[in-house]
């Protein structure tokens, strides 16, 4: 499988995730405001957001990389190899 977001995908997924921490993870309110601040960082357009889309498009394929096992097939035999 290969799922690659855009800038604009990566942007509301992380909209999403901070919004979440901010409302139901239990922080402080300087814990809070720094989520606050860092997302604000990350508008779209700016070149922190495409530094962030890279580094989560890469975990996101690392991740997916890890729990997938591949089928290969050599010569009417169907092999499989699981990541560890």
């Amino acid at each position: 499988m290969n799922v690659v977001l855009n800038t604009e995908e990566a942007n509301t997924v992380m909209s999403l995730v901070t919004a979440q921490l901010i409302d139901q993870g239990g922080l402080t309110e300087a814990g809070k405001k720094a989520i606050r601040d860092w997302r604000r960082d990350l508008t779209p357009g700016m070149i922190p957001l495409d530094a962030f889309t890279l580094r989560l498009n890469v975990a996101i394929g690392n991740f997916i990389d890890e729990r997938t096992s591949r089928m290969m097939r050599t010569r009417g035999q169907v092999k499989e190899q699981v990541r560890k």
